[in-house]
């Protein structure tokens, strides 16, 4: 198999040259670039075309690209098809030049892969199953795609099992001929919609998928880049998770259990104490309603109801059917009166047994202020710290609360143990949430995240 990379686009709603926009430190057409590239080194591909009409990406594939073709395109305001003509008639001629040199390849040129180059987040992981799905399947077109199935259930609106078709896209040689002869922007899925019963729809995660075309979709890679570096157990699956403290702990639960959807994971999120009974998931109160609903979903609530319009622990579930039926079980297992830091009593917080890890909020915005209004359970946060309620909260303060078995590390035991400094807002929040975590970091504590988590945003 062939591949041919589509980098010379306009970039027009991103408002700069989105290809090469540094993120991490490596412009973006390079994620998908290098990822072929090792592919191709694994002889899982054959030869590698990239099309564009940048002289710095055409002169880097060059310098460090070693047998990758690099092709220039002089027009590309004739849209995505002329990008992918050039790239395939490169092809075809490196195929003749084969012939001639009776060259050896032990790879069979029968199909193209055409991807772009604003998918810095398409993963090796997602590129093997769109391989092996080619070679599985006797489709001669497939193409990444994934089943849009977050449609709010109170809308009414029926929208799982719609497939939703994205890039890249596998050609056999047998529709080349084809994509020689298209026009315009919409590139090979011309030929897509004329064949449509020889097509294959790959299901693949959608965070995967997605395509830098806005600066919404920057702040959505770099929300996801954040949350895979501080939380790396998001990455896996069976882990049931309780958050306790203060300060956002319903935002964070629920930013984290999307981050998982994006990456084709389910989560049930529920509490052992009460929480508000969530407006944009379903809430199952059986095991039989639960699993229906993570069929349709990939959030699924789980309660039962409780006065003022919350949920409480059902009895007809556990957190072991939880976690039988999802991939991830989150637990909000302490309340705090919506304040930004607290100190439990005895019977706090809820842990299950289920649990393995805990994740232990704060909010940044209790700093500066009295005691007494910012902590929850004040008389226990004045005898933890030897303070008095008018006492104004210091960045040792909340440290000592969070890492203290008498307040937010209670109960946690031998779990593993993530410290959350939530709501950095602003560049001086951020600074002192820093030195809150040297503090705890001194003290042994392993994982600090500090973070600004708003409506299911969040942000470094």
């Amino acid at each position: 198999m062939d591949a041919v990379i589509l980098a010379a686009g306009n970039s027009t709603r991103f408002g700069e040259n989105k290809l090469l926009y540094l993120l991490d430190g490596k412009p973006v057409y390079r994620y998908m670039l290098e990822l072929l590239y090792q592919k191709q080194k694994e002889h899982r591909l054959r030869h590698i075309v990239l099309v564009s009409q940048y002289e710095q990406i055409l002169n880097d594939v060059v310098q460090h690209f070693k047998g990758v073709q690099a092709v220039r395109n002089p027009k590309p305001e004739q849209g995505i098809s002329s990008s992918l003509r050039l790239g395939l008639a490169c092809l075809l001629r490196q195929e003749q030049e084969d012939k001639k040199a009776e060259a050896p390849c032990s790879l069979a040129p029968g199909a193209c892969l055409f991807a772009v180059a604003d998918q810095p987040g398409f993963t090796a992981l997602s590129l093997e199953k769109l391989l092996d799905f080619w070679q599985s399947h006797s489709y001669g077109i497939v193409a990444a795609g994934m089943t849009k199935n977050r449609a709010d259930p109170s809308s009414g609106t029926d929208t799982k099992h719609s497939p939703v078709m994205k890039n890249p896209v596998i050609f056999s040689a047998q529709y080349y001929h084809e994509l020689l002869g298209i026009t315009g922007d919409a590139g090979g899925k011309q030929v897509i919609r004329r064949h449509w019963e020889d097509t294959g729809i790959c299901s693949l995660p959608a965070a995967d998928l997605d395509d830098l075309d806005t600066k919404e979709a920057l702040r959505r890679f770099r929300q996801r880049s954040l949350l895979a570096r501080e939380f790396p157990f998001l990455r896996q699956s069976g882990h049931v998770i309780s958050i306790v403290g203060a300060g956002g702990k319903t935002t964070l639960m629920e930013t984290l259990a999307a981050y998982c959807a994006d990456f084709g994971k389910t989560s049930v999120i529920t509490t052992t104490t009460r929480i508000m009974r969530p407006k944009k998931y379903p809430t199952a109160q059986t095991k039989e309603q639960l699993a229906s609903f993570l069929k349709q979903y990939p959030i699924v609530a789980a309660g039962a109801d409780a006065p003022e319009g919350k949920l409480r622990m059902p009895e007809q579930m556990s957190v072991s059917d939880y976690q039988k039926a999802a991939d991830f079980v989150w637990i909000e297992a302490d309340g705090a009166k919506h304040l930004p830091c607290k100190a439990p009593i005895g019977t706090e917080p809820v842990i299950p047994k289920e649990s393995d890890i805990v994740l232990g909020v704060a909010g940044m915005d209790a700093l500066d202020m009295p005691l007494g209004e910012v902590c929850f359970r004040k008389e226990k946060a004045m005898a933890l710290l030897g303070v008095c309620e008018s006492h104004r909260m210091t960045e040792q303060d909340l440290a000592q609360i969070l890492i203290s078995e008498q307040g937010t590390r209670k109960d946690v035991g031998s779990r593993a143990y993530y410290i959350v400094l939530n709501k950095c807002d602003d560049a001086k929040l951020l600074e002192r949430a820093e030195s809150i975590k040297e503090l705890l970091l001194r003290a042994g504590t392993e994982h600090v995240a500090c973070i600004s988590c708003i409506q299911g945003s969040i942000a470094q």
